[in-house]
């Protein structure tokens, strides 16, 4: 064998394109099939098939098939004898091959013809990528976009992308990596390749591995004989922990001081002349050309941003849409940290923002620079993968199927490749293909209580401790508000923090100071302890070193665990029924309407309640989870110590995997005491439960999170800035989020932040009209749906589609999307919606294809970024008001009415916070200078608000008028705006 090619030596490239797919309902219209044979292509073959309907537009726009092109073709059962015949005795490969398999089965079936996904070879080969569709592969391996979906050129793209992956292991020597994978994938390998190695022949073992990864491993051993011709090319590696990526490290190699500079060491200030000379005319950024326009409400908030770090203090920025708040904040943030040896952090809540500052706006400023200072992106432990527990959990048994193998290689080739293990990144497809990674991924996450620390022999090749080692040598440190507002003390100091989004912190405060016990928390603790999926757990280890003790009461220790766990299990079932049967009342009375039965029955639990019959089972359950938890604590801590005290000694992995379970064991103790006996003051106690799954929660929640925001966290900031496009609900003089926050100057010792804003760029009055339809159906109402798809799609069919509708309940925007799908795809519009596909691939969609409706619900209402031609319209069917039947809503309304109207509570929390979503959803139409449009809201709100609502909508040109008036202004402002699309 001379190269990667030969190792097809008879394989067919298969690709389909069909109606759909379900295979239960859609049909296949179209079979591509490229034959290799010893690396050479022998033959094609592509065959059209009728539908017995017409085709989705979806499918039309996907694939550039026509219903014409179809016509006469026969039907796919009537070519399955000749298929069957021409694909005998070929190894078929196919990118996500199950696709094929369920399209095929009376054809695949009867040949029992082995199969190899292209899909997951590539996960195993390259599981740093970021995606694994073919259309990302093929910009991988530079072999550039395809025009259309169609199965000849998708065969020939997926030839070409393993031809060049295949290629590429051979050039670097991957021999190592290979021989891992196979012992992993095949329980015979060591053996076979041993053979070869002595040039014996190794492909003949008996049982070598079952037929899904057959050809994956014969492949895999092909390539493997390939490497080992090649050296691994050699690699130095230092003594450190692993590196941060060079393009984030200062350009002249130097590094920020190992301790911050002490309180009493003087502060240079960033000077006003070093901002204007990146940010400002003829500045750094602008000579960059990377698209980047001068703002001068830009300019000024970067200056505000500057005077801030240099000076202390706080600082809030209500930066209008298109300020380009981004730049405004990180430009100081790296001047100041490179003259100060400061180290400053940026914590967005999205990771939409997140990506977009870590990938793009931080490289562009890094290169404006000349590489001046350098950032990294820092997370919570959780979120990384540890290596010594991962090799512990991938290990391989005899039994084991490919459905338990292939997740054990993917996490093996991942720490191998991976350059960050972080779990976050763990591939989707891989996860749906095989669902064993779901439960692998909790028993392979670094943790506080079983990291080995300097101990462990991966220490220093440890994602999580070189995650924290960059971020202690990183200037500017991108992190997210959760882990703000979790900050460990091992993680580097920071007392200059910038909070982007900042109308979120009120909820990731609440999140973060809430409690929550439910069945999920106990499923998780028995799969922790006793393994799941052919995982061992914890016990199965501690079970093997009791007995190993050989001491006599180490049998009879190991059996008080196991019965004092099936105790707690027993106990959990009891009180889960009796929780559910507390919050029975509570989805009796739950509203009908929409937006409520998007949530699970709640039930607040309130002194009234703890003084009912039904609330004493509960009370009694979590008391005797509590003592059978307390017992279960008792086993593991001084059971365990008096059989082997120096547990820590010979075996430190385990005494530190006892240390997370015994941990996780007290935590939910602790909370079971608080929710039977211990309520606190100022907290809202809730019950939620979803009898048909068996699920439910008992949920502990601050009513208010001031105090803790503004004394405990915003006061122990040299400097803080909180930047949001919506601080206000509107025209206030002091914004209604900081004074949620406790930061509006009311409390005593804690004045309130330097405020400023910084007005948008655009000239929102021209650009854009807001309608107010005073008659429509209300929301909630049957009517609604017909009455706002005739209206959304009368607006796309002017437009030629670029419509983006934002719903306050998923299942009024399915009902929406049906009825529109009816109305515009004869039209050639698609629909698409959010709960159909990836938010970001579908917002890209809509950006590049003016053909469209994009539907969507909570987070496309501020999430989503389509500037240009995309979007021409915005519909948002109500007021995002959430439900008052929500206890954590429930509890903060009656505090802020004061025993007073209960209106006072709604406008003073419920309204407001609406008003903000509000005011994200209208953002989404202006993203540039060059973006025209209109918004649609169906609901002009109730008379006793409407002016809150009015002001919410300040600097756009708004009018209130039922339908009939309406579409006039809406077709003439259109008509003005170059939206309505010619004939």
């Amino acid at each position: 064998m001379n190269g990667a090619a030969e190792l097809f030596t008879r394989h067919v490239f298969l690709d389909l394109e069909t109606t759909g797919l379900d295979p239960r309902v859609d049909e296949v219209i179209e079979l591509g099939a490229l034959f290799i044979e010893n690396g050479r292509i022998t033959d094609r073959y592509a065959q059209f098939f009728a539908a017995s309907r017409p085709l989705p537009l979806t499918i039309r726009r996907l694939t550039g098939i026509e219903d014409a092109q179809l016509a006469g073709q026969p039907r796919l059962a009537h070519k399955a004898a000749e298929l069957r015949e021409r694909l005998a005795g070929w190894t078929v490969v196919a990118h996500n091959a199950s696709f094929e398999k369920g399209f095929l089965p009376d054809i695949l079936g009867p040949l029992r013809a082995p199969v190899l996904d292209s899909c997951e070879l590539m996960h195993y080969l390259h599981p740093e990528l970021s995606s694994h569709s073919l259309e990302s592969l093929l910009r991988w391996a530079g072999k550039g976009p395809r025009e259309r979906h169609r199965a000849m050129t998708d065969c020939e793209a997926t030839h070409a992308v393993l031809i060049h992956a295949l290629e590429g292991c051979v050039r670097d020597g991957r021999a190592e990596d290979l021989a891992d994978l196979l012992e992993t994938l095949d329980p015979r390998a060591a053996l076979r390749l041993a053979q070869i190695e002595a040039g014996e022949a190794g492909d003949e073992l008996e049982g070598s591995s079952d037929v899904d990864a057959a050809p994956l491993v014969s492949l895999l051993t092909g390539l493997w004989t390939l490497c080992r011709s090649r050296p691994a090319p050699l690699k130095l590696s230092g003594s450190g922990f692993l590196p941060g990526r060079p393009e984030r490290q200062r350009a002249n190699g130097s590094k920020p001081p190992d301790e911050p500079p002490g309180e009493d060491t003087p502060v240079q200030p960033v000077r006003p002349e070093e901002v204007t000379a990146l940010l400002g005319p003829d500045g750094a950024l602008q000579h960059a050309q990377e698209g980047f326009a001068v703002r001068p409400a830009q300019l000024e908030m970067a200056q505000a941003v500057a005077r801030t770090l240099s000076e202390g203090g706080q600082l809030a920025v209500e930066a209008g849409t298109g300020t380009g708040k981004s730049l405004a904040y990180l430009t100081p943030a790296a001047l100041f940290t490179v003259r100060n040896g400061r180290k400053v952090g940026v914590a967005p809540h999205t990771k939409t923002l997140q990506d977009q500052l870590i990938e793009k706006d931080l490289p562009r400023l890094h290169r404006a620079t000349g590489g001046a200072f350098s950032y990294a992106l820092l997370k919570g432990q959780t979120n990384y993968l540890c290596r010594r527990r991962a090799l512990d959990i991938t290990r391989v048994e005899p039994g084991m199927g490919h459905a338990a193998r292939a997740p054990r290689a993917y996490l093996r080739a991942l720490l191998r490749r991976g350059p960050d293990g972080d779990l976050d990144r763990l591939s989707h497809w891989f996860r749906d293909r095989f669902p064993v990674l779901l439960a692998l991924a909790p028993a392979v996450r670094s943790e506080a209580a079983t990291t080995l620390g300097e101990r462990c022999p991966h220490y220093h090749r440890c994602y999580y401790h070189s995650a924290v080692a960059q971020a202690r040598e990183a200037d500017v440190l991108v992190i997210n508000q959760s882990l703000a507002f979790a900050w460990p003390a091992r993680y580097p100091k920071l007392d200059h923090l910038v909070l982007d989004e900042a109308h979120e912190v009120e909820d990731v405060a609440t999140t973060a100071l809430s409690s929550e016990l439910s069945d999920m928390a106990f499923i998780r603790l028995a799969e922790r302890l006793h393994g799941r999926d052919g995982r061992r757990g914890l016990f199965a280890e501690l079970r093997r070193a009791l007995f190993a003790s050989r001491r006599g009461e180490a049998r009879t220790l190991m059996s008080e665990i196991e019965s004092a766990l099936t105790a707690v299990g027993t106990a959990v079932r009891r009180l889960g029924e009796s929780v559910m049967h507390l919050c029975e009342p509570a989805a009796a009375s739950a509203s009908e309407a929409d937006d409520e039965s998007a949530y699970a029955p709640e039930l607040r639990i309130t002194p009234e309640v703890r003084a009912s019959a039904p609330w004493m089972p509960v009370r009694e359950g979590l008391l005797e989870v509590r003592e059978c938890l307390q017992e279960l604590h008792k086993r593991l801590t001084v059971g365990v110590a008096e059989v082997l005290p120096d547990l820590g000694v010979k075996m430190p992995p385990l005494e530190r995997e006892l240390a997370g379970g015994v941990a996780e064991v007290q935590e939910l103790a602790t909370l079971t005491s608080e929710l039977s006996d211990d309520p606190a003051e100022g907290r809202c106690y809730a019950a939620t439960a979803v009898p048909r799954k068996q699920r439910w929660t008992l949920i502990a929640q601050p009513v208010n999170v001031a105090a803790y925001v503004s004394r405990d966290f915003a006061q122990h900031k040299r400097a803080l800035v909180l930047a949001s496009a919506t601080l206000s609900t509107g025209t206030e003089r002091m914004p209604y989020v900081l004074g949620r926050l406790g930061l509006d100057g009311r409390n005593e010792g804690i004045p309130a932040p330097r405020m400023m804003r910084a007005p948008t760029p655009f000239d929102l009055r021209t650009q854009a009209l807001v309608v107010l339809v005073t008659d429509a159906p209300r929301a909630h109402e049957p009517a609604f749906i017909e009455w706002a798809a005739m209206r959304m799609s009368g607006m796309a069919k002017v437009m030629g589609g670029r419509v983006l509708g934002l719903f306050a309940s998923t299942r009024r925007m399915e009902r929406v999307a049906d009825e529109l799908r009816l109305k515009l795809e004869p039209q050639g519009i698609e629909v698409m919606r959010q709960s159909r596909g990836h938010g970001r691939s579908l917002a890209a969609r809509q950006e590049k294809d003016t053909g469209t409706v994009l539907l969507g619900t909570k987070s496309f209402w501020q999430g989503v970024d389509i500037p240009g031609r995309g979007v021409g319209c915005v519909f948002i069917d109500k007021l995002p008001l959430e439900p008052a039947s929500r206890p954590l809503v429930a509890s903060r309304e009656e505090t802020l009415a004061r025993g007073r109207n209960t209106h006072l509570g709604f406008l003073s929390y419920r309204l407001p916070r609406a008003l903000l979503q509000l005011r994200q959803g209208v953002g989404r139409l202006i993203r540039s200078h060059g973006d025209r449009g209109v918004v649609i809201i169906a609901d002009p709100g109730h008379p006793s608000y409407r002016q809150a609502l009015l002001d919410a909508l300040a600097g756009y040109r708004v009018v209130m008028l039922p339908w009939s008036e309406a579409r006039v202004r809406l077709f003439s402002a259109m008509d003005a705006m170059g939206l309505i699309r010619g004939p």
